[in-house]
């Protein structure tokens, strides 16, 4: 700052420097403060809002497990699954709370809702676990309406996941739908196989039946050439 020779001639300068950049400074600290503030009152409302879907997640699990267990409780669950996916969809448990109401579509034969559901959980950009999910749940519909070739090409993309068994089994049961019974049993032999290298190992009846079964139509192909 320039040195000044009098105390007026000091004062006169700040007040030039006040006239000239006062208004902006304050302008300037304003804003700040709002941002800030503002900042500061955005995260609490995320805060709240995760509170309070995290509270309601909570009771939809709830009401699932009686669902699960004798069927009942199932209308509450509807309904909190849509208060989740209505008023917190850009939250995990927003696209959480879809993937609920997939599988009740899925209990009550409506593929088509179930559908809606996943495809909608995947517009949302979910996270890495919840986009695995979706697909692995949209494959097994697309399988089970025979669309074949389009839940071949969502499994591609699932075989590094946590559903590599899922999906190796699914693979077997797509080739055996369309009769490609020697791919079906490699696919069921890799399912069994991985299932073996998990940390806990879950012994698939069903899935030891099929490759029991194609095992021994295999042998019986061979015997008989």
């Amino acid at each position: 700052m320039e040195t000044y020779r009098t105390e007026e001639e000091q004062i006169e300068a700040i007040k030039r420097w006040w006239q000239e950049n006062g208004k902006s400074t304050v302008f300037g600290i304003a804003l700040a403060l709002a941002i800030v503030f503002g900042w500061r009152g955005w995260q609490g409302h995320q805060q709240n809002q995760a509170a309070e879907a995290s509270a309601i997640f909570d009771n939809l699990l709830v009401a699932d497990a009686a669902v699960q267990r004798d069927g009942s409780s199932l209308s509450t669950a509807k309904h909190l699954a849509d208060t989740l996916k209505d008023q917190f969809a850009g939250l995990s448990y927003g696209q959480f709370a879809a993937l609920y109401k997939a599988k009740y579509a899925v209990k009550t034969g409506d593929y088509a809702a179930a559908r809606a559901e996943l495809e909608w959980v995947l517009d949302q950009r979910p996270s890495v676990q919840i986009k695995a999910q979706a697909e692995m749940r949209l494959a097994q519909i697309l399988y089970s309406e025979q669309e074949y070739d389009q839940a071949v090409k969502y499994l591609a993309g699932l075989a590094e996941t946590g559903y590599a068994v899922e999906v190796a089994e699914l693979q077997g049961d797509i080739a055996f739908a369309q009769d490609d019974k020697a791919a079906a049993l490699a696919a069921y032999q890799r399912a069994r196989s991985l299932a073996r290298e998990q940390e806990a190992p879950v012994n698939n009846t069903m899935l030891e039946m099929k490759i029991n079964d194609l095992s021994a139509a295999a042998t019986a192909v061979e015997g008989a050439k």
